[in-house]
Formats: C-alpha cells, structure tokens, sequence
C-alpha cells in the first residue's frame, strides 16, 4: 500500500464549497483552500497563492535591500519588498501587518492544520462530495472511498476496507462507512504530519536545540548533536506555555469590545446631543421672521461640523480598535482552536509563530478612552451681528481656552531671589470667563533676559521638573509654575496657552542677587542704652571713637540709641539681609 496523503483525499476537494463555508476559502484566490500555509501574523492562505510572489523576491543582496514591487492577485494587491538574500517581507492582505518569509520560501511555513482539518470534516459531512480511496494509486472508479479510517486519518475504497480489517494490525482500528460518519456527524479529525525532507517519516520528535518537529532521519543526520525528545513526552511543557501565553492574550479581546461599545455610545450620546442643540436653536429661532430663519439655518451649519468633526475622530479611533480587535481574535482563535482540536504534534509545529504572535500583541499600546466628548452648547443672548438687515442672536459653542480671559498671580511674577525658587499661578479661562475645568492644555513658560535677544530658559509643559522650570497641571484649568533664577537682573516671563499669551504676558521680574548673612553679632549699644554711663563696656569690645576713651560701641554706626542692631551693618532688623557693602571686609563677629 502507498503511503496516506495528507489530507486524505486524492487530488484535493474539488466540489466547491457552499456560503456558509466561506471561511474555508483563501483570501486571495476565494477558492477552497489548497495546501494552506500560516502567516507569522497567523492568517492563512494557498500555498500556491503565496508562491506567485517569489519570482519577486529572487536575487536580493546587499544592493537590492531597499527595493521593493507590488503584486496583484485576483483584484487583491499587496507590497512586497526584499529586505535580503535570507529575508522577504510582504504585507499580509488581510491585515497589512509586515511578515517575513522565511529563505527557503512558503515550504517552510507552518501548515495551517485547522483549516485542513475543517476540510476534511466539511467534505466527510456533504454527501454530495465524492471523495476518493486515499490508499489507491490510481483514480480508477473503483477507488471511490466508502469508509475511513479514523485511526489511520485515511479514506478507504472497498477493496481497501477488507485490506484494512484482515491485517492484523490494523483490524481493530474505527473504520466506519462514509454514511455513518455523516449520520455521526464529524467534529474532529486528526491527520499525520511528514517530514518535508524525509516524506516517508513522520514527524514524531521536537528538537528543542531548533524549537521545531524533527523526524527520526532528521535527529540522526542534521540535528544529530541536538537535544531532541519525543513529542509524547514535551508536549505538556510546551502546550502549558501557549496556554498560559493565551490566557495573558485573552483578557485584551473583553478590553476592546467594551471600548468599542464606549465609542458606540458616545458617539450616540454627541449624535443626541447635537439633535436636542438643534431643536433649542429651532425653538428660538421659528418667532422670526426670514433673517432669524436664514440664522437659524447657520446655527445648525454650525452644529453639523461640530457633530461631523467629533463623529469623525470616533469613527477614526474605532476603525483603530476594531483593526487591533480583529488582530487579537485572529490570534486568540486561531491558538484556542489549535490548543482544542490540534495534536501534540501540530500544538509544536505552529508553536514558534502562535508564540511569536501572541506576544507582540501582549505588547501592543492602545488607547482605550473615547478621543472626543459630546460637549456642546448654544448661547440663545450671544450677539450674532446683522442677519439681512436684522440684529440676531444665538451661537453654538464647544467650549475652549480665551487665553485673553486667562490670568495668573504669584510674587514670583514680579520678584525673584537668585538661587531661590521663585512661584506663581496660572488660572485658564473660557470666553464667557469661567474657569475651565479640564486639564492637558497646551500651557507653556518662556523665560528669557530682558532686552536680550537670546533666551535664558525655555522649556515646555511637563509634569515633571524640567532644570530650572516646572510646571504642574492641576487638571483643573489651574497651573502651578516654579522657576530658579542663575543670575540676578530684570527679566522677561511670558504665558501662552495654544502659542497665545494669557492676560498680563510678558510680566517683568526682578531677580535680586543672592541672600547676604550678617558676619557681626545683633546686640544693643550698651553706652546708648545705659544713659551714657561710661563704666558699661558694648557685648562687642568696641568703644566710642573720639574722645572720652568711653566703653560704649565702637563700630561707627548712627542713629541706634537703645536698640539692637547687627555690629557689621548697623540693621536693626534681626531678620534681614546685611546691607554691608561686599567692598568692606572688615567685619566685627563678636
């Protein structure tokens, strides 16, 4: 007896499939699947579909790395470009995610077993197929299959049947008649992998060394010095990961139908309100006459672009999510129904892309929030000018940021300390001036020398502390900005929201030089406060200069009768800063 074929059908599955089957159809052919191969993006296609973009690909090197052409197959055109001698890249025409094909070609892609599998179950339940001896050599009519085999995955003529059941080898294998499988109804079938070098071996051992399906040849040739075991024995281990690596995958899908939902709602909820907007503009406006009519007929213009605009932006980020979304489904499917239906032996030979597959997804970033809100409102007394003739009112608003309306306050706007952290405050407003109440505005700080044409510090908005600048969004429409200063000298701080400057921009700062500590002692003038007694020596040893040799304070300073002052600068403040020129180096710290 020859050996079995693959599918277990000779020449394939001719009859064509009904519409319900139309997943079982090649994307690029929309023909019944032949031979199909999976894509590191984990879609498949025809194996024969694949090939016809090779002849692209022939003869890159060094020089042709950046080339690229298109292919056209059946109305369906996807890139192709030649990143190598050893790597061919193409966009997957179902997702247009770029995938490489391996050097030796599509051969050496994974078979897609699922899809083979379905076909076979699809033909072995329509009894109009007519499905051939999987055994015979020849297509002669008596090699019309009757039974399979469901041991042997093979279909058997009748001839084959008493072949299959007098050896003794085979006699107790389930052999039913294609009528009873189809009455039974066919849910699973499982089919033997060859190796694609050794075609009479099966593939029955893993090289965990090359992470691929070997053959008994092939752990005795090629990967003689690789750690190799049979696939009954690893096959938990590695199907435990996938598992494990689905169950992390899986969680995504449920994230991004109920973002999908909240961009389904939202965008009902800006479709509803732009409606009832609508109907307050139509109210208002029918007492008119035609100039309030013709208005009217702007106002709702007006609500239309608004509307249009925020549905666009949600259209735009659903199409996002629901490419994202399809991207994990094909994935989570395709390993579900690999991990229920596939045996050890397939499990391993889609391991390596399924692996690869879920895992850049698990990596994938997405925004999960709505990109727009339904915020809109009409202002029935907001003067609209003239209208044929006519003085009107009414407009329509979305609400943003009048940077003319905005304002801030803080010392550090008008006096600063150099090497001390000066502050202020910035409160956004709207037209109406009312606070706003969002964050993630467009606020930014530039400080720059005044009448200097180089600027000293300009930096962004950022949360963080940025050298000598921080802002901090209080996601109010508030701001709380601190600065340093290196130098003293009168400087220029200027605020824009949206690269417009707020209320009061640019403000002047003074930036004094740094604080100067006192080097002398704080006491009172002991001959001052006594009265004049000459017996009472000064807490700093000093006397009275001049004459009288009197034991009073000697530092030279006026006006203090009786009360403390510092013995190097004469400040009778205790908490100050010395105002003794730097120029004087003589310092009393007694």
């Amino acid at each position: 007896m020859s050996k079995p074929q693959m599918n277990g059908f000779a020449n394939g599955f001719a009859p064509p499939l009904n519409a319900a089957s139309s997943r079982l159809r090649c994307g690029i052919c929309q023909q019944k699947f032949s031979d199909p191969r999976v894509l590191p993006c984990l879609h498949s296609f025809c194996s024969a579909c694949l090939r016809t973009i090779e002849p692209y690909a022939v003869g890159g090197g060094a020089d042709d790395r950046d080339s690229g052409s298109m292919s056209v197959l059946n109305g369906s055109s996807f890139s192709i470009s030649v990143k190598g001698r050893d790597t061919t890249t193409i966009l997957c025409p179902s997702c247009d995610i770029e995938v490489d094909i391996p050097k030796n070609g599509v051969e050496e892609l994974p078979s897609d077993f699922i899809i083979n599998n379905e076909l076979v179950i699809a033909s072995l339940n329509q009894e109009a197929e007519q499905i051939l001896c999987g055994l015979c050599t020849d297509n002669v009519e008596g090699s019309r299959a009757i039974a399979r085999c469901f041991e042997c995955s093979v279909n058997l003529c009748g001839f084959c049947v008493q072949a299959h059941r007098r050896q003794k080898k085979t006699s107790v294998h389930n052999v039913l008649t294609l009528d009873e499988a189809r009455q039974k109804g066919v849910g699973r079938v499982s089919q033997p992998v060859v190796c694609a070098v050794h075609p009479t071996e099966e593939l029955r051992l893993f090289c965990q060394t090359c992470d691929k399906l070997v053959c008994r040849d092939c752990c005795l040739a090629e990967h003689r010095e690789h750690e190799c075991a049979f696939v009954s024995t690893i096959s938990d281990k590695h199907t435990s990961v996938m598992r494990e690596l689905l169950n992390q995958t899986e969680p995504n899908l449920d994230i991004l139908r109920k973002a999908l939902d909240g961009i389904a709602a939202m965008s009902l909820a800006v479709r509803d309100r732009a409606e009832k907007v609508a109907n307050e503009v139509q109210q208002y406006t029918d007492s008119y006459v035609k100039a309030l009519l013709m208005h009217r007929d702007a106002l709702l213009d007006r609500i239309d672009q608004l509307r249009e605009a925020k549905e666009r932006n949600l259209r735009m980020h659903r199409v996002q999510l629901e490419a994202i979304l399809a991207d994990f489904s094909t994935a989570c499917d395709f390993t579900s129904k690999a991990l229920q239906d596939g045996s050890d032996v397939e499990l391993l030979m889609v391991k390596p892309v399924v692996m690869k597959r879920l895992q850049e997804l698990n990596h994938m970033k997405y925004n999960v929030k709505p990109k727009e809100d339904d915020f809109m409102k009409f202002y029935p007394k907001q003067p609209a000018g003239m209208c044929n003739g006519f003085e009107v009112f009414g407009g329509i608003s979305a609400k943003s940021v009048d940077p003319g309306k905005s304002t801030a306050k803080g010392e550090g706007l008008y006096v600063a300390r150099q090497g001390q952290e000066a502050e202020f405050a910035v409160t956004l407003r709207d037209r109406d001036g009312e606070q706003w109440r969002r964050g993630g505005d467009d606020m930014k700080v530039d400080i720059i020398e005044k009448n200097k044409n180089a600027k000293l510090l300009r930096f962004p908005w950022l949360r963080k502390r940025c050298n000598k600048v921080a802002i901090s969004d209080r996601l109010d429409g508030s701001f709380h900005v601190a600065y340093t200063a290196d130098e003293s000298g009168h400087y220029l701080v200027s605020v824009s929201v949206g690269g417009q400057h707020i209320q009061g921009s640019p403000f002047t700062v003074s930036v004094k030089p740094k604080w100067r500590s006192h080097t002398g002692v704080f006491h009172c003038c002991t001959f001052c406060s006594s009265g004049g007694n000459k017996d009472i020596s000064c807490g700093c040893g000093g006397t009275v200069t001049g004459t009288g040799g009197y034991k009073g304070c000697g530092h030279g300073h006026i006006g203090h009768p009786g009360k403390p002052h510092w013995s190097c600068c004469g400040s009778t403040e205790e908490k100050a800063e010395c105002t003794r020129p730097p120029s004087i180096s003589k310092h009393v710290t007694v």
